[in-house]
Parts: structure tokens; C-alpha cells; sequence
């Protein structure tokens, strides 16, 4: 059986092309080398090859549909695998069996979302979270949870980690790792931020380090310096921001690792996740977590502390049809109280490792994808092939 996969190119600094580099070389051995990657976001032109798998570009749709079947019958490929938002897919484009695994970051399952995964061959869930949302609308979908390398993102010298940043090595570190994306932001970047301003009010030996796109640039996003400077906080000192240009190329696995580990906390109160890979990235390092109750996160904090629903207003989204949860910065400051006082807790670092290790990729590629692609193969026996032209057509 060869496989399609269709995301983000494995160099993007992204969280779907983070999951396309670790997961695609292990689905590789699973299939003697039988899968490829359309990359509708990260090649515009022409046809790579990274570590013999051939990366087929873009065209014209931003979100590829115009190849998305294409690429996949001209490689040979037998089913197609997509890792995106479901929603953005055309399936009617597709012409091969489509098995999407897709975030859900609403309660209850978006209904443009459950349209799109009702017309997929077998849809693939991220989160427990979004199996029990599929199931509970009626949607019989696998589940096959993120992953991420334990071997790389391991506890190192909090010290060293430290020296290596050039951070401060005795301020309490809050660090955030999300995309500055939309305006307002799923991320809740300014309730997060304001939480800390209120921490760092008390107590003044704090930092924050916050590893996203500062905002200064323009794009549809928030001016994260505008607001830092209208919390009171001095950027550099009580706010620091990761370099702008190597965040855009996409920082190695090894600084991440270093950043996670020089961290005393990381803070995640989110309006919605559909997985939320830097929440077990941090706990794989060893640090505590402040994450909302809500979606994915209630499943991924092994080690830290949670933001309730009722600390929280339900926001609806109309053109989903579901709702998110807005975080009281109050309650936030309250988590970031509680891991203040926590600092240096080795036996909370600890267990913040040992709930991450079953997220490590080796053991997902294992006990969950090897299965899956088993019946995907059973499944892709059953549906007849189809020529080149059909697919352009389609």
C-alpha cells in the first residue's frame, strides 16, 4: 500500500508541519517507503526529496485543493492521508480514499467539521476529546494522538539550559509557545500576558519568555509589543520575545528543548485545542503546565494546573456553531500563584515526564498508527483504482 500524506511541508515551522516530520520518516518503515507528502503549505514549486520521500508542491489554492488529488494518483498512491482542518478540504477532489486526521477545538463537533468528516473514507481523530465528539454526533473515527520525540525533548541541566539562552538564571520563568495567529486570538495571548503583569507586580524576580511572532509586522495578528508596554512590562527585562528571524525559518528541536527546560512553567489557557503539541513538548522536559480544562487540554496536563469552565465565558463562534472557553485572567494568575510557590518541585517535574511518555512518537507509531494502517490497507482493497484524468477531473 503507498499513502498520500497532505499537510504542511516537513520544514515548516508549523504545528502540522512539526507532526508531518515526525511522524511521516516512521510511517516510511511501517510501509517499506510507500508514501509521499503533498505539501500545500512550505514548496510552491517543483518536486523535493527529503530523506527519499518525495515532497510535491503546491499550486494555486492556499490550501492545495486543486492538487490534493492529483499529486496523490500521479505517485501511485492507494489512499490519501491529511493532516489540516478538515473543513478547507474539498473531498470531492480527492478521488482516492481519504482518511483526515483533524483537529477538533470546539464543543460539540463544529458542523461544517462533522459535514467534511462524514464524506471521508474513515476519519482519524487527534485527542480523546475529539473521539468523544465524533462519537457523540454519530462519527465512527479512528483516534491516533500527537506525538512527539521523548529522546530529544528530555529533562537537561535547568542551568546550563539557561546559559545557553542567555536567560537569568534565578527569575521564575512563565513561558508561551503558540502561533500569534488571528486577531483576536485562539491563543489568548493578552489574558495570559495581563496574568503575568499581575504575578510580576508581586513578585518581581519573573519573567516571560513568550516564543511567537512579537506582532510588529503587520499580518492579521496582535500586536503583542503594543500591548506588553500597556501592561506596564519592560520588554527584554520582564518580557522577552524570540529572535523574529529565526523564528520564521523555524528553530532546531535542541533550542525548543532548551527553552521548555529553562522554563518553571509553561502557560497554555487557550480558547480551544485541537491537540496542542508544546503542552506535552514542556511536560516531556520536565515542566508543569497551566492549560484551560476544555477540549484537548483536560487530557494533557499530567503534571500542573488547570483553569476550571466556570472561571472561564463560553464564546460562540457562528460560523462553526460550537463554543470555545475565554480563561479569567484572574484565574490564570491564580495557576501562576500556585507555580510560583511550586518552583524547583522536582517530584512535579518528574511527573510531568512520566505522563508524557506515552505521547513519544515511537510508542503513537506503534500502538496506534501500525493498526490503523492496517485497516486502511483492508479498506483500500475493497475501493477500485482510479486513472490520472479521473483525478484531474474530479
Amino acid at each position: 500500500m503507498r499513502i498520500n500524506w497532505f499537510s504542511n511541508s516537513p520544514a515548516a515551522a508549523t504545528g502540522y508541519g512539526n507532526q508531518t516530520k515526525t511522524f511521516v520518516p516512521r510511517l516510511a518503515k511501517l510501509l517499506d517507503g510507500g508514501i509521499s507528502i503533498t505539501a500545500f503549505y512550505g514548496v510552491q514549486s517543483g518536486v523535493l526529496n527529503i530523506d527519499g520521500v518525495k515532497v510535491y508542491p503546491s499550486f494555486k489554492h492556499p490550501y492545495g485543493q486543486d492538487v490534493i488529488g492529483a499529486h496523490a494518483v500521479w505517485d501511485g498512491a492507494d489512499a490519501l492521508i491529511s493532516l489540516l482542518d478538515i473543513w478547507v478540504v474539498q473531498p470531492e477532489n480527492i478521488g482516492l480514499p481519504w482518511f483526515p486526521w483533524f483537529p477538533i477545538d470546539h464543543e460539540p463537533i463544529p458542523a461544517n467539521v462533522l459535514a467534511s468528516a462524514r464524506k471521508a473514507t474513515k476519519p482519524i481523530t487527534m485527542s480523546k476529546f475529539g473521539k468523544r465528539m465524533a462519537e457523540m454526533a454519530g462519527l465512527n473515527a479512528f483516534y491516533v494522538p500527537h506525538g512527539v520525540d521523548t529522546n530529544v525533548f528530555k529533562p537537561v541541566d535547568r542551568t546550563e539550559a539557561r546559559e545557553h539562552l542567555g536567560w537569568s538564571k534565578d527569575k521564575f520563568v512563565v513561558g508561551m509557545v503558540a502561533a500569534n495567529k488571528g486577531n483576536p486570538s485562539r491563543k489568548a495571548f493578552c489574558e495570559q500576558i495581563a496574568a503575568f503583569a499581575a504575578l510580576h507586580a508581586k513578585h518581581t524576580d519573573t519573567m516571560m519568555y513568550l516564543h511567537t511572532d512579537d506582532g510588529t509586522r503587520g499580518g492579521e495578528v496582535v500586536n503583542l509589543v503594543k500591548f506588553v508596554n500597556r501592561m506596564g512590562l519592560k520588554i527584554g527585562e520582564d518580557v522577552i520575545f524570540c529572535d523574529p528571524y529565526h523564528y520564521g525559518l523555524g528553530f532546531p528541536d535542541e533550542y525548543m528543548r532548551d527553552a521548555y527546560n529553562a522554563m518553571d512553567v509553561l502557560t497554555n489557557v487557550s480558547l480551544g485545542e485541537g491537540f496542542g503539541i508544546p503542552i506535552v513538548e514542556a511536560q516531556a522536559c520536565g515542566t508543569p503546565v497551566i492549560v484551560g480544562d476544555w477540549t484537548s487540554m483536560s487530557e494533557l496536563c499530567f503534571a500542573g494546573w488547570k483553569v476550571s469552565k466556570d472561571e472561564a465565558i463560553p464564546i460562540y463562534h457562528d460560523f462553526f456553531d460550537a463554543f470555545q472557553w475565554q480563561a479569567q485572567t484572574s484565574a490564570i494568575y491564580e495557576r501562576m500563584e500556585e507555580a510560583y510557590k511550586a518552583r524547583g518541585d522536582e517530584t512535579l517535574r518528574n511527573k510531568a515526564r512520566h505522563g508524557a511518555l506515552p505521547y513519544d512518537a515511537d510508542d503513537v507509531t506503534r500502538q496506534y498508527w501500525k493498526p490503523v494502517l492496517k485497516e486502511i490497507e483492508q479498506i483500500v482493497k475493497e475501493k477500485k483504482e482510479i486513472s490520472f484524468e479521473d483525478a484531474v477531473r474530479a
